[in-house]
């Protein structure tokens, strides 16, 4: 059995390294896209995929990925080019958790033949109040949330959605609807992975700089694809901070993470969600990663411009000096 993993990332120069080292001794390939990435993304990519020839970097043209899927479907190319059994869309601060590759493998190929798999949605956090020496110490440091309280799961897709060109990964690749903009409700029966044989450790913080680049600029993308966030959400609520000017310290960065993809409505104090020891982490080395994550303005800067640049672009008759 082979599975691959597909992926676009932007700006992930702090931990896209570890992601790629760490999946590569579960997985048998990755196949991943930067998409305008503005800090070290793309040369850190490009000296792993020099180095490993199952990791497949390239930056994005245009509508389609090279590696033959789009935002909501892995294609036809990919299972093709690949040979993959199964394709795990995957972000980059998502790491597969499992005891070993045959052991991810036998619970994969227990899915029912027709369905897709679900992969439990881990959350860890790091120790903001103790900030670690590097990536590789606030990763193996994270702990993992006792209790989820979000509703999610990641999924993971077989062979056979080539066969069904209707087919789309939702939003988040939380499940795999039956056409563009499916609802679960009306999602085909889905295989659930016990977390135990194969799930994702999912670390959506890791610092302040961090958290605020990614707030921002997914902000923005989400008012560009008409697609903003309720105002419920949770990261409208941090959007909201960030904008207010509130502190990320500490203890703002671990409520937030505690309570990540939780209804704003429904979080619960940082103090109150317990937190257990749960490494998932592979051993590793680093060679390419910076001490620190790119500063946020440059980010969102060069977001804004992005956005600019084709609202200009769109506008009839306007010209540019």
């Amino acid at each position: 059995m082979k599975v691959w993993s597909v992926s676009m990332v932007r700006n992930e120069a702090d931990i896209v390294e570890p992601w790629v080292r760490h999946n590569l001794a579960v997985l048998d390939g990755m196949a991943i896209i930067d998409h305008g990435s503005i800090d070290r993304t793309l040369d850190i990519l490009r000296r792993l995929a020099g180095r490993a020839a199952a990791a497949r970097a390239h930056r994005r043209q245009g509508s389609r990925l090279p590696a033959g899927a789009d935002d909501h479907r892995p294609g036809p190319q990919v299972f093709a080019q690949t040979g993959a059994d199964f394709v795990l869309p995957l972000d980059a601060d998502e790491f597969l958790k499992t005891p070993s590759r045959d052991a991810m493998r036998r619970a994969l190929a227990a899915i029912p033949s027709g369905m897709h798999g679900l992969l439990h949605w881990l959350t860890y956090v790091p120790d903001f109040a103790s900030p670690a020496s590097d990536i590789l110490a606030l990763l193996r440091g994270a702990r993992r949330l006792a209790v989820e309280r979000h509703p999610y799961h990641k999924a993971i897709v077989g062979r056979h959605l080539v066969a069904d060109p209707n087919a789309m990964l939702a939003n988040g690749n939380h499940f795999v609807a039956r056409e563009h903009h499916g609802s679960s409700e009306d999602a085909p029966p889905h295989a659930r992975v016990r977390a135990g044989h194969a799930a994702i450790a999912h670390v959506p913080i890791r610092s302040a700089d961090q958290f605020c680049a990614k707030v921002v600029t997914k902000k923005l993308g989400r008012i560009a694809a008409h697609a903003d966030w309720k105002p419920d959400a949770a990261s409208q609520a941090a959007y909201d901070s960030i904008v207010a000017g509130r502190p990320l310290d500490a203890a703002t960065l671990t409520e937030y993470a505690v309570n990540w993809s939780v209804r704003r409505s429904l979080w619960e104090p940082a103090s109150e969600e317990a937190l257990v020891e749960d490494p998932f982490l592979a051993s590793i080395e680093l060679r390419f990663t910076p001490g620190t994550a790119a500063a946020p303005l440059p980010i969102a800067l060069a977001a804004v411009e992005r956005m600019v640049r084709r609202l200009v672009a769109a506008a009839p008759g306007r010209r540019t000096a």
